[in-house]
């Protein structure tokens, strides 16, 4: 480059004595650095953006270590109630499953399942004398526990990869005919992945013991869901999870069961 430079001044000064070979020289010249400035500058291109790679790498790297020790910190504090354990892991499982159901593309399905996991996450800042009372909770208890959905929300939304799916940790508890909370959304306002794990948490919650109840039957779990919808529930995920659980077998199960007592 230097050299071309060099060269560039010698006949530039040519040029000017009135030299007409000159001339052709120096275009020669001026077309050869800018080829070789263009080509540096496609070098620095390239050269940043597999550093930007390497970076964004890096990042993913760490995104995925940050989910995997929240998922060992919820299945920890589960495992501390027998009731509890394995939860966020079965309501994880169960929202992939629905949205295959739906026909959602297999990138979508994985991430919704993962996001199942940790959705409740929020639920670490609620104190456990709330969260395990035997007994119904009082409306200011309640409204304590309503917060977990905007603490979850904050909490993973630090993390590129859930931004698609993240409004499902916020509005998992709307409910279609806008009595849920936090922003008493209804309808087609809740976001797709929010029904999901509305239908699967509520399923996954109805058949395990809770501190004031006991564990319903797979079937009356379903009952309960189809009774509740669509005031409460997507219609099309409750159903999809009907297929999944395969209801009509279980019906006719039930049915069985009834005629032989009888």
């Amino acid at each position: 480059m230097v050299f071309l430079v060099a060269i560039a001044v010698v006949a530039t000064a040519m040029a000017v004595k009135g030299w007409q070979i000159a001339s052709f020289l120096l275009a020669g010249v001026i077309v050869l650095i800018g080829l070789l400035l263009v080509m540096q500058v496609y070098r620095a291109v390239q050269a940043l953006r597999r550093k930007a790679e390497s970076v964004r790498d890096s990042a993913r790297k760490a995104e995925h270590h940050y989910v995997d020790v929240l998922r060992r910190i919820v299945h920890f504090v589960e495992a501390r109630d027998s009731r509890s354990a394995g939860h966020s892991e079965r309501v994880g499982k169960l929202s992939g499953q629905i949205a295959r159901k739906l026909g959602l593309d297999e990138a979508r399905c994985e991430m919704i399942s993962l996001i199942g996991e940790l959705y409740d996450i929020g639920l670490l800042a609620i104190s456990e004398k709330i969260l395990y009372t035997p007994a119904r909770i009082g409306i200011t208890e309640y409204r304590e526990v309503q917060k977990h959905c905007r603490m979850g929300y904050e909490i993973l939304q630090p993390l590129e990869m859930f931004q698609e799916v993240l409004p499902a940790v916020l509005y998992h508890h709307e409910r279609m005919n806008g009595t849920g909370y936090p922003e008493g959304l209804q309808g087609g306002e809740i976001p797709l992945e929010s029904r999901i794990l509305a239908v699967a948490d509520s399923y996954e919650a109805m058949t395990h013991d809770r501190p004031h109840r006991a564990a319903l039957t797979p079937l009356a779990a379903m009952n309960e869901l189809r009774r509740c919808t669509p005031a409460g529930y997507d219609p099309k995920c409750v159903e999809a999870l009907a297929e999944i659980i395969h209801l009509p077998a279980l019906e006719r199960v039930a049915c069985l069961g009834r005629t032989a007592v009888a």
